[in-house]
C-alpha cells in the first residue's frame, strides 16, 4: 500500500497493528505518511517542539526488517507515536518544557521511552509541554478542533498531535489533570493511572505527590494497549509499584451490565465550574451507562471541594524543592514561568505544608468510602470549555470565572488520592463542535475495570469516529 492511500486520520493502533503484522501495511509506509501529515499541519498547529524524521523512518526500517523475518513484537510494533518534551530521550533533544534548554541530549531515556521502543514504537519526535510553548506567535499550540483555542495544558502538544492524527498516541504527564484536561478539550481518551504505575524515571515530576505520566490516545482499546506497555515495575523509580503487568485489552468486553456508578450530587463538581451546555452532555453520557445495564446511585464529595487549593499548597512546596534540587540558581532565575510557583514554595511554612498533606488524607478516606458502595465514579472531566486563548475571564452560569483555571477541581481529586481517572469523549457542544469529556474515577489499580466502562460507552456512541476537520 502506498503511503498517498493510508488512512490515518480515522486508524487505531488496534486497526493498524493487524494490518502491520500481515505485512499488509509497511512501517516505513506509515511512519512516510505521518511524517507527511506533520509538515503540513505543524506550521499551523505548532505542537512539536523537535521533530525527527531520520530517527523515526530508521526505527521503521528495522522493524519493518524484524516483521519480515518473523520477529513480531505486539501491537505497537512499527507504529508511531510522540513524547511530551519532559520525558527524556537518549541522544534527542529534551527541553524538559523550557524553551531556553535547546542543547540538552540525555544520555540515558526515561524508562517508558525505553518499554516503548522494546515494544517497536516509532518515535516521531517530542511534543510541546505548556510550560515553554513553541510558536512564534501570540499563543502556543493550537487546539486541532478549533485552533483559537487551547489544546488543554500541560499536555497541550500530545493532545493536538494525536488529534490531528500526528502519530497515533502520545505520552503526556499529569498533576492536576494534565492528560485528563487535554483529552477532554481534544475528543481524545486519557488515562491518569493508580499513582506508581507508570515509572517516572527520566520524566520530568516536579509533585512527588501528584506527578504521573499517563496516554493519550483516540480510542479506549489503543489507550488500553499503551498502559498494558507502559504499566511496569521500575527499581529507579521509588514509588514505582511492584505489581504485574495487567493486559487490559483482554477485559474490554465484558459489558457492564451491574456495574455500580456513583454520581456526585455536590453542586461545586455540577454547578460551580461548569456550563449548563457541558451538564447535559455529561448528564446524557450518564444515561448511556444505565441503558448499558449498569446501576447509578447519588454520592456526596463535600471535602473533595477543596482539593484545588490544597494540591496548589503541595505542588508549590514540591516544586520549589524540584527545582532546586535539579537546576542551578541561574537556570531558575532564566526560567521566568517557574518563578511564581517557586516564590510560593519558598514562602510556605512547613505547617502549610503538612495542613494539606492531613487535608489530603482526609480527601483519599472521603473518596475511598463512596467506592465501597460504587465500583466507578462518573463525572465531567476537568476542562477549558471553548475558552480562547486571549480570554482573560469566561462567563459560566452567569458569573465571570478566571480562563483556564477551572480545569483543576475536578481533576484534582485523583491527584491527591492517587486512584486511576480515566476521561473519554461524551460529546461536544458550541454549536456542536467543541469536545466534551466524561471522567472516571476507580479503586487503586482498577484500571481495567474503568478501561471496561469506557469502551461499553465508546462502542455505543459516536464520538470516537469524529475527526477535526483540518
Amino acid at each position: 500500500m502506498s503511503a498517498n492511500a493510508l488512512d490515518i486520520v480515522s486508524a487505531t493502533i488496534a486497526g493498524m497493528s493487524e494490518l502491520v503484522r500481515e505485512r499488509k501495511v509497511s512501517p516505513v509506509e506509515l511512519t512516510n505518511a505521518t511524517l507527511a501529515r506533520i509538515e503540513t499541519l505543524q506550521p499551523r498547529l505548532q505542537c512539536f517542539t523537535t521533530i525527527t524524521p531520520e530517527y523515526a523512518l530508521q526505527r521503521a526500517r528495522e522493524a519493518e526488517h524484524e516483521i519480515t523475518h518473523g520477529r513480531y513484537r505486539g501491537p505497537l510494533h512499527g507504529i508511531p507515536y510522540t513524547l511530551k518534551d519532559v520525558v527524556a530521550t537518549q541522544g534527542i533533544r529534551t527541553t524538559f518544557g523550557d524553551p531556553k534548554g535547546i542543547d540538552y541530549r540525555p544520555q540515558e531515556s526515561a524508562t517508558l521511552h525505553t518499554l516503548l521502543e522494546d515494544a517497536g514504537g516509532i518515535l516521531l519526535g517530542k511534543v510541546v509541554s505548556e510550560i515553554g510553548r513553541s510558536g512564534t506567535g501570540p499563543v502556543g499550540c493550537r487546539n486541532a478542533w478549533d485552533i483559537r483555542c487551547s489544546p488543554g495544558t500541560s499536555s497541550s502538544g500530545s493532545a493536538s498531535a494525536v488529534a490531528a492524527s500526528l502519530g497515533f498516541a502520545s505520552i503526556g504527564t499529569d498533576t492536576g489533570g494534565s492528560v485528563r484536561h487535554p483529552a477532554s478539550n481534544s475528543s481524545l481518551v486519557g488515562m491518569k493511572a493508580s499513582f506508581g504505575r507508570i515509572s517516572r524515571f527520566g520524566v520530568w515530576a516536579s509533585s512527588w505527590t501528584s506527578d504521573q505520566a499517563g496516554p493519550l490516545t483516540r480510542t479506549v482499546e489503543d489507550n488500553a494497549i499503551m498502559l498494558g506497555i507502559l504499566g511496569a515495575y521500575d527499581p529507579r523509580d521509588p514509588v514505582s509499584l511492584n505489581v504485574p503487568r495487567e493486559a487490559y485489552r483482554d477485559g474490554l468486553r465484558a459489558g457492564i451490565r451491574g456495574i455500580r456508578v456513583g454520581v456526585p450530587v455536590d453542586d461545586w463538581i455540577w454547578k460551580e465550574w461548569l456550563s449548563e451546555e457541558e451538564e447535559t452532555v455529561v448528564r446524557q453520557a450518564i444515561e448511556v451507562l444505565k441503558a448499558l445495564g449498569a446501576s447509578v446511585t447519588e454520592i456526596k464529595l463535600p471535602r473533595s471541594a477543596h482539593g484545588r487549593a490544597i494540591l496548589h499548597t503541595l505542588t508549590a512546596s514540591e516544586a520549589q524543592v524540584y527545582l532546586e534540587d535539579n537546576y542551578t540558581p541561574e537556570q531558575i532565575a532564566a526560567w521566568p514561568e517557574w518563578h511564581p510557583r517557586f516564590e510560593q514554595g519558598r514562602s510556605q511554612s512547613f505547617a502549610d505544608y503538612l495542613h494539606a498533606q492531613h487535608e489530603r488524607a482526609r480527601i483519599c478516606q472521603e473518596v475511598t468510602e463512596a467506592l465501597r458502595h460504587v465500583d466507578v465514579i462518573a463525572m465531567p472531566t476537568g476542562s477549558t470549555f471553548g475558552d480562547s486563548w486571549d480570554a482573560e475571564t469566561v462567563v459560566i452560569r452567569g458569573r465571570q470565572a478566571q480562563a483556564r483555571s477551572r480545569a483543576v477541581y475536578r481533576n484534582a481529586i485523583a491527584s491527591l488520592t492517587g486512584h486511576p481517572e480515566l476521561s473519554v469523549p461524551c460529546g461536544f457542544g458550541l454549536a456542536d463542535t467543541f469536545p466534551i469529556g466524561l471522567m472516571l474515577h476507580g479503586r487503586p489499580l482498577q484500571e481495567g475495570l474503568l478501561y471496561r466502562v469506557a469502551h461499553a460507552y465508546e462502542q455505543a456512541t459516536p464520538w470516537h469516529s469524529r475527526h477535526p476537520a483540518l
